[in-house]
This record gives C-alpha cells, sequence and structure tokens, in this order.
C-alpha cells in the first residue's frame, strides 16, 4: 500500500505493508484523509524558511529534534543510537557545514579523491585506506564529482573493513549542499551498495564523513561505480531511504473486514475513523472500534474525513454549553474555529469572530459568524459594542500559539461569571486580575471527547455507559456527521483543495512555500495500478535495495519492532554477524518497523507473521512481542519448522505452556530458547565458577527491587502477565542454573495491599527447594525507594563460605572480601546469550539452555502466580 511519511526534507509516498486486523478492529479502505494544514506543515515550513539563520549548532539540534518522531532510543548502545540520530538529521545538516579548505588529491580505482579532515589518507592504489579525525561528522575525504546519465540511478558497490570505530558514507548530490543518502559502518566487515535517488543532479559525491564514534580507521578493498535505469514499474532501485514520521488523524473509507468482537459495522460500511498513529494517511488502516464511525446518508464521504477536526470543534462547543441567544467568542478562525462558528450558529448563538487573516474573517462571515475583526483592540471593542459592554458569554479559543496574550484577550473579552473554553493549544500564563475579578471559568476542551487517551475505551473497545456519559467522542463524531448530512452545517464550503496520494509530496512542497494556508486539504486514494511485486493490499513487502545474506548465515526475522528487539536484541546478533542475518521484520507497528528495516537495509517487511512462517528461506524466528502473544507465536513458529528465540517470558498460562510443549515435540525438537539472559552473564558465570565443585546444598537468596509501575500500565494488564511472570522468571531461572538441579518444592506468600495501589503480583517471596536439597527464595518488591539501593541483590552460601552479587556490577567473596569479578556497567548477559545461540545453530552444540529447563522455569512461574492469586496449587511439570 502508499503511505505518506514526512521528514525534514519534505514529504514522501512510501510502500508499505497493509496494517493487520486484529480483535476489536477495523480495516479500512481509506477513500479520504485530512492534511493537517497546522502541524503537519509547521516543520517543513521551517525547514524550508531561508529566513532560518540560526546557527549551524541551533540548525542541526532542530533537524535531530525531527528525528526523534521515528527512532526510540536505544536500550543497550546509546553512543550507536546517537549517530543513527545523526544520520537521520544529515539530510539537513549537509546544507549548513563549512566549505573544506583546499586539500591534496589522490587517484585510486579510476576516482579522483580529496582529503578533507582525515588524519591519514592513502589513496594511491586500487584501494583506500583512511584514518578519521575525533570530530562529530566531519567530511574525511570524498571522491568525485561523478556525472549521473539522465534517468539513471547511481549505485556505489563497496566492500571493506572498519577496524576501529565508525564511519558514514554517502552521496551528496551536484551541489555539494545535501545529502541524497548515507549509511553508517560499524566497526567489522561490510559489502555494500549505496543506492540512492539522484533527485535530478547532474552529478554526485562519495563523501565519507565521521560518525562520532571517535578517531576511526576505515578500509576500502573494493569501489565500483555503475548507474542503474529507471524501473518499469515506477518504483526506485531502492527503497531504503524512504524513512519518516506517520501523520494523518482523521480519514474516511469502506470497512473491508472487521475483528472479533465487533457485530455492529459490516464489510461494506462507510466510517469515518480518527486518531493520531491511526487514521494515518495510507490506502488502508486498522482502527479501533471507538474511533470509527458510520457515516450517515446525506453525508459526502469527503466531509465524513473531516470528522476528528469536527469532533474537536463539536466538544469544544459542548464544553462551552451555549445557549439560545448568547454572544459567543471565538479567538482564531482555521478550520477548527469555522467548524465551531457554524456549530454555535446552529445551535442559535450569534457568534463573533477574531482571526489575524481577513480572508478567514470573511469566509466565517458567509457561513454564521455575525461580526468579526483581523486585530485584538477592534475585536475588543466589537465584543463591547455587541454585548452593551457586559462581554461575551464565552468565549471559545481555537488559535494555536504558544504566546499567552490569546488567553488573557480572551479573558478580557468575556463577561463576569462567564466561561472560557480552550480548544486549541495556546500558552497558559494566565493573568490574575481580569481572571480573578470576574470569577471566569475556565476550561479545558480535550480533543475529540470523553474517552480520548483512555486506552481502555480507544484500544480496548469499553465503551462508556450511555445514560452517564451521553457524549463520549464516538458519539461527537456520529453527531458531527449529523449535523453536516441535515445542511445545519456546511463543511464542504471548506474543503479548499483534494490533492491525488500520488501528488502527495509535491502537493506538501507546494503547500509548505505557499503564504496562504488552505483551510481544509484533503488526500484521495484511488487505486493504485502499478505493476507492483507484490498487491497494493499485501501484508509483506520485499523492499528495493536490501543486503544479501553470505552463504551459510541464519537467516532470521524478528517480530516486534519496538525498543527491546531494536535496541537490545538485533544489537547483539549484529555482533555475529559470521552467523546471523537479518531477513524480515514482523510488525503491527508499521511505520517504526519500517524505518527500523530500511535503516539495516532489511528484505521483508511484513505485518503478519504468517507471511514470513510461509517463506522457507527464514530459519529462525526471534520473538519480541507484547507477552501475550509470545505463546501462540512460538508454537506457530515451531510448527512452521522454524528456530525459535524468545524473549521470557514462553507463556502466561498453563494452556499456553502445554501448547508450546505440544508443538515443539511435533516439530521434531528445534532449538528453542527463551531470554533468560541472567545465566549468561559474566558475573553468575564466575559465581558458578567459585563455587567448589564437589558442594553441599547451597542457600540462595534473590532481592529484587523492582520500582513501582501503575497497575494500567500494559506490563500489569492481560498484555504483559504482571511482574511474577514477566519478570521473576529470570530470577527462577538464575537459582535454577546455580542449583544446577531441578525444583521439588514452592511456596509463595504475597503482601497483602488493602486499599493501597500496591499488586500482589509484584510485592512478594517465593521459596524454592531443589533435589539435592538446595534452597532458593526470591524476594521482589515494588514498593522500595528509586534511589540507594540498586535492583538487584543475590547472596549465596556454601560450604562455610558466601557469595554476594550487587547489581551485576561487583561479585564478592564474603571470606575474604576478594572482589571475583567487577564492571563499570551492569552486563546482565545478552551478548554471550545471543552468542551461545549462533553457536548452537552454526555448529550443531547443544542449545544454550536445555528445553526442559525453560519448560521448568516457566512452569515455576505459573504456579507461583497461582499461589499469590489464590487459584490453589497446580501441579509442576
Amino acid at each position: 500500500m502508499r503511505q505518506i511519511l514526512l521528514n525534514d526534507r519534505g514529504a514522501l509516498v512510501a510502500r508499505m505493508p497493509r496494517p493487520a486486523l486484529e480483535d476489536g478492529t477495523l480495516l479500512v479502505r481509506v477513500r479520504y484523509s485530512l492534511v493537517s494544514t497546522g502541524t503537519e506543515l509547521s516543520g517543513l515550513r521551517a525547514s524550508a524558511d531561508p529566513a532560518d539563520k540560526g546557527s549551524v549548532t541551533e540548525r542541526a539540534r532542530a533537524s535531530a529534534g525531527l528525528a526523534r518522531h521515528y527512532l526510540k532510543a536505544a536500550i543497550a548502545e546509546p553512543d550507536r543510537a546517537m549517530r543513527r540520530v545523526a544520520a537521520i538529521a544529515r539530510g539537513r545538516i549537509a546544507a549548513l557545514r563549512p566549505s573544506p579548505a583546499a586539500a591534496p588529491k589522490f587517484t585510486a580505482a579510476d576516482l579522483t579523491w580529496t582529503r578533507h579532515a582525515a588524519t591519514a589518507l592513502d589513496a594511491s592504489g586500487e584501494g583506500v585506506r583512511l584514518t578519521t579525525d575525533a570530530s562529530s561528522g566531519a567530511y574525511q575525504a570524498a571522491a568525485g564529482p561523478i556525472a549521473v546519465d539522465p534517468g539513471t540511478t547511481p549505485v556505489v558497490s563497496i566492500s571493506g573493513t572498519v577496524a576501529a570505530g565508525a564511519v558514514t558514507m554517502g552521496l551528496l548530490n551536484d551541489a555539494g549542499d545535501r545529502w541524497l543518502g548515507s549509511r553508517i559502518y560499524e566497526r567489522g566487515a561490510f559489502d555494500d551498495q549505496l543506492i540512492f535517488d539522484p533527485a535530478g543532479s547532474s552529478s554526485i559525491t562519495f563523501v565519507i564523513a565521521a560518525a562520532g564514534a571517535g578517531p576511526s580507521t576505515l578500509s576500502i578493498d573494493r569501489i565500483s561505480i555503475s548507474m542503474l535505469p529507471a524501473l518499469s514499474d515506477g518504483l526506485p532501485q531502492s527503497e531504503l531511504d524512504q524513512q519518516g514520521w506517520n501523520v494523518g488523524y482523521s480519514a474516511a473509507g469502506e470497512v473491508l473486514a472487521v475483528g472479533a468482537g465487533i457485530t455492529d459495522l459490516v464489510p461494506g460500511d462507510l466510517v469515518a475513523c480518527a486518531g493520531a498513529g491511526i487514521a494515518n494517511h495510507a490506502d488502508y488502516v486498522v482502527v479501533p472500534r471507538n474511533l470509527a464511525c458510520r457515516v450517515p446518508p446525506g453525508c459526502p464521504l469527503e466531509v465524513a474525513a473531516t470528522t476528528t477536526v469536527g469532533a474537536i470543534a463539536l466538544q469544544g462547543v459542548r464544553r462551552a454549553a451555549p445557549q439560545l441567544g448568547e454572544r459567543i467568542a471565538v479567538i482564531g478562525l482555521g478550520l477548527i474555529g469555522q467548524i465551531t462558528v457554524q456549530l454555535l450558529r446552529a445551535s442559535g448563538a450569534r457568534v463573533y469572530g477574531l482571526d489575524l487573516d481577513a480572508g478567514r474573517v470573511e469566509r466565517a462571515r458567509r457561513h454564521g459568524l455575525f461580526a468579526g475583526a483581523t486585530e485584538p483592540d477592534a475585536f475588543r471593542r466589537l465584543v463591547r459594542d455587541a454585548t452593551g459592554g457586559r462581554g461575551a458569554d464565552r468565549t471559545l479559543i481555537t488559535a494555536a500559539t504558544k504566546a499567552s496574550h490569546v488567553i488573557n484577550l480572551a479573558m478580557d473579552v468575556t463577561r463576569a461569571k462567564g466561561t472560557v473554553v480552550i480548544v486549541g493549544d495556546v500558552g497558559l500564563h494566565v493573568e490574575r486580575a481580569a481572571f480573578y475579578r470576574k470569577e471566569i471559568d475556565l476550561l479545558m476542551s480535550t480533543s475529540y471527547g470523553p474517552g480520548r487517551y483512555d486506552a481502555q475505551y480507544e484500544q480496548r473497545g469499553a465503551d462508556y455507559p450511555y445514560a452517564y456519559v451521553r457524549w463520549t467522542l464516538n458519539r461527537n463524531m456520529q453527531a458531527y456527521m449529523e449535523t453536516a448530512a441535515d445542511g445545519r452545517i456546511d463543511v464542504k464550503a471548506l474543503i479548499d483543495k483534494v490533492v491525488g496520494v500520488d501528488q502527495a509530496p509535491d502537493a506538501y512542497r507546494q503547500l509548505a512555500a505557499g503564504t496562504d494556508a488552505p483551510l481544509a486539504v484533503l488526500l484521495r486514494y484511488p487505486d493504485d495500478e502499478r505493476p507492483l511485486p507484490e498487491p497494493p493490499d499485501a501484508t509483506a513487502v520485499h523492499l528495493r535495495g536490501h543486503r544479501r545474506p553470505a552463504s551459510g548465515q541464519i537467516r532470521y526475522a524478528l517480530v516486534g519492532a519496538g525498543a527491546f528487539g531494536t535496541s537490545m536484541l538485533v544489537p547483539q546478533m549484529q555482533k555475529r554477524r559470521d552467523v546471523f542475518f537479518l531477513r524480515a521484520i514482523v510488525s503491527r507497528t508499521t511505520v517504526q518497523a519500517s524505518n527500523f528495516a530500511r535503516a539495516n537495509q532489511v528484505e521483508i517487511l511484513s505485518t503478519e507473521l504468517d507471511d514470513v512462517l510461509r517463506d522457507p528461506e527464514i530459519d529462525l524466528a526471534v520473538i519480541a512481542t507484547r507477552h501475550n502473544r509470545h505463546a501462540a507465536q512460538v508454537a506457530a513458529a515451531l510448527r512452521a519448522g522454524k528456530h525459535v528465540f524468545v524473549e521470557k517470558p514462553l507463556a502466561l498460562s498453563w494452556d499456553e505452556l502445554d501448547d508450546v510443549v505440544a508443538a515443539w515435540r511435533e516439530a521434531g525438537a528445534p532449538v528453542l530458547m527463551v531470554g533468560f539472559n541472567r545465566r549468561f552473564s559474566p558475573a553468575i558465570e564466575a559465581l558458578a565458577s567459585a563455587l567448589p565443585p564437589q558442594r553441599g546444598p547451597l542457600v540462595m537468596n534473590y532481592r529484587v527491587n523492582g520500582g513501582y509501575i501503575p497497575g494500567d500500565h500494559w506490563v500489569q494488564t492481560a498484555e504483559g502477565g504482571g511482574r511474577n511472570l514477566g519478570e521473576a522468571c529470570h530470577m527462577y531461572d538464575t537459582l535454577r542454573f546455580l542449583a544446577a538441579s531441578p525444583v521439588q518444592s514452592i511456596a509463595a506468600a504475597a503482601i497483602q495491599p488493602g486499599d493501597r495501589p500496591v499488586l500482589r503480583t509484584d510485592n512478594f517471596t517465593a521459596t524454592l527447594g531443589y533435589r539435592d536439597g538446595s534452597l532458593g527464595s526470591v524476594m521482589y518488591t515494588a514498593i522500595g525507594p528509586k534511589t540507594g539501593l540498586g535492583k538487584e541483590r543475590l547472596e549465596v552460601f556454601c560450604d562455610g563460605d558466601a557469595y554476594v552479587l550487587d547489581d551485576f556490577q561487583r561479585l564478592t567473596r564474603a571470606s575474604d572480601q576478594r572482589v571475583l569479578w567487577e564492571a563499570g556497567a551492569p552486563d546482565k548477559g545478552h551478548e554471550r546469550e545471543m552468542s551461545r545461540l549462533a553457536d548452537a545453530l552454526s555448529q550443531g552444540e547443544p542449545p544454550p539452555i536445555p528445553v526442559e529447563e525453560l519448560f521448568e522455569t516457566t512452569a515455576v512461574a505459573l504456579h507461583i502466580e497461582d499461589l499469590l492469586s489464590g487459584r490453589g496449587a497446580a501441579g509442576v511439570e
């Protein structure tokens, strides 16, 4: 499907997989979506503004700020994450870099090289050897310019090694003031192709730049440049640079399918859709039931596409509670202000408006505004004269400005005991005098109405009782469209432009450059009739320009592109590039996954697990989704003949565990690994080595100061399963590893919280007896301090000695206070864990954790959960 993304260069139309239908959601074929001419264009206008003369540092920081829309902070490697931020922002920063001084030139591989900031450059033969300076991103060396044949795309084939640090390599346009694209290369060997759209440039320059990793050493063994002709399907030679953040929050289209639990809408129904990150500018969207509303007869689909802003305006009117005959002021006559005026007029009020744009004031007058002004003092006089000096009964602020003069103007023009309603995003530094003297009611209108920002309502479909909450956000959407269908408001007259989705990049460019901002701009989505590699509604796409695996590599699919999977698991697996090759990403968070896939040159991007499980070229599924999905996805992957790594927990119920065990046996016992990483930490391995070979029973005490997490956080809900199942399983596995003996008995007791907001399943003790006579206890609490006490402390007593591990940073033997292992930062074993998995898969070694122990540890956690929740003593197998 086509989806519009924005980045600091403008809008682009990216090819994306169709979102996957889930329970309680609708799959909608979008026909129209509304462009937010304020929010969506503001960043583009700032980027294109030639009057922006801020410093290089300030403007670079602004570009990096844009990158936050689609880059999650790294958990394991923050320096690497910052280099990725810089790469995303570099398209703009390149134009800000001072021109390098004249430098010596060299010839190698038929290219003319110029040394800039590099401390050493050897380009005298076929290869290139270079050492960078310590800068964050300065040009080190460049080759070119290289002529680009008309209608072709340059391809730079390059291989070599980064011996130390990291470097950036990429292409500049013919003017040398903008990156066409760039890629960061970390330490290790590389064999790659740089394929970037020349964007009309008649020549390119190949540039090597620093990547913020300090002095770095690069060897290029092979570099060649060729030109590829345009493809017949209209797609670029590489889709990897199509990165950005998703936009859109108001759309309308046709229901194609409904998820389980929805009975009042069926395929073929026309619906309006709401929600940032949900009602995207895309051919297809998946929308939770309460964020979709049936379009009533008589309401054009173009008007239905404005329903989100209509509901915002309507909620503001409801908060104001106008009465027939009242004088009401509206400050700000953009689209929401225009609709607000019409709704107030339809309710019998006489409306007075202010906007700095005389054209908008005049348009509002044609649709119900009684009188208007374009200047604050004139507006004060207008309201004074219209109300006999008393002031407006109610004032609605529909403007958007960070300044506070608007809210204080509203206080000035509102009568004593009147009401001011904030609908737009304005500064809130209220001057007390008028506010206090008039005793004005200041109200906030929250977006579309009751239910907005409530995950139970929006995501889980829990409606509010009709008798108690008459106007939810969904019922506001319905009322808005009915009002339009009845002809009481004329929204179609506010639609200034309708643009086809394929023309969106040019349209956004024109809108950003224009001086007159239109009120409403719609995007239209005709059928995509291009001869594409996959159908427009495919849930998996193969991205052009992807990397290819080397012979013998284990090809894996990352299932779940959240922060842990992308910034912990994948980086650790990249350290074993000799074994692991990331070939596919499966995720319901399409844009975030797409950015990561394209940045890492991944071939397959999918929203459905089945797409990759059917692929015979996928060897391993790496599952990092929400906890409640783990067991079903593990079982499906095993039955499809894949090896599986799943982040803990393995299962959240006995039935789920039974299904996983059955799937593993049916599949012929492939490698199954659960992310119990702590047993692989250097500290635990050092502790296991320090214990006497012929030892008596151990007594182990594992204290976890987990920190408070609210009960409505996903970890505590059915998605996460709670902290006993979701995290304490780590501790049970660690104790099992040290005891080297099966669990034989289990006891557990939880806190009695009463009416306090703490949970039994994250404040408890569990005692485990082992077959060899060892004893282990886990004390897990969420009511401890945030500072002054570490998170994890493990004490092991054995044969007259004791060993103490503090936060996986320091292991000490008590008898002589000898430090057996120490590190500057916690090392919980993730790197070693994935390396052991690589050896098991590539060399046929035994699985890193025997599968029986995986099942046992999961059963222990489930048994303890039963004890903590009062469900009795289920058996342990």
